[in-house]
């Protein structure tokens, strides 16, 4: 049996066939849907697998990292979307409260550390 790791967790994806024995694959915590529909594309599903094979470690790492990646980037979106609700709380002629103003420094502060965190993966470390 074939297994690929999935490109956005890492876990395994195990091969399926259609009712046509066509490979798929899904990962179900993510929802990912793998379909191979084309002979040129069995060829390179083919060739991947001979590829991997004897290099699982180095590929879990890849799709451990990108996993780490997407996590950050979501995390920055939903931290975006939080300054932009407490900006709009503030009314135009008004001046922020201590309160808000602590929490939009909070905010910005979190969103440099994941950055930052962006930075160190780009680099390596």
């Amino acid at each position: 049996m074939t297994i690929l790791p999935c490109l956005l967790c890492g876990d395994d994806l195990n091969e399926r066939r259609d009712k046509h024995q066509k490979p798929y694959f899904v990962c179900n915590p993510c929802g990912v849907q793998l379909f191979v529909r084309r002979p040129q594309g069995a060829e390179n599903l083919r060739r991947l697998i001979e590829t991997l094979q004897g290099r699982d470690l180095p590929m879990r790492a890849h799709a451990r990292t990108l996993f780490v990646i997407s996590a950050i980037l979501q995390e920055l979106n939903g931290l975006e979307h939080e300054l932009e609700k407490l900006e709009r709380s503030i009314g135009f002629f008004s001046t922020p409260s201590e309160e808000n103003t602590r929490a939009q420094e909070l905010l910005k502060k979190r969103m440099q550390t994941l950055l930052d965190d962006l930075e160190r993966i780009a680099e390596g470390r």
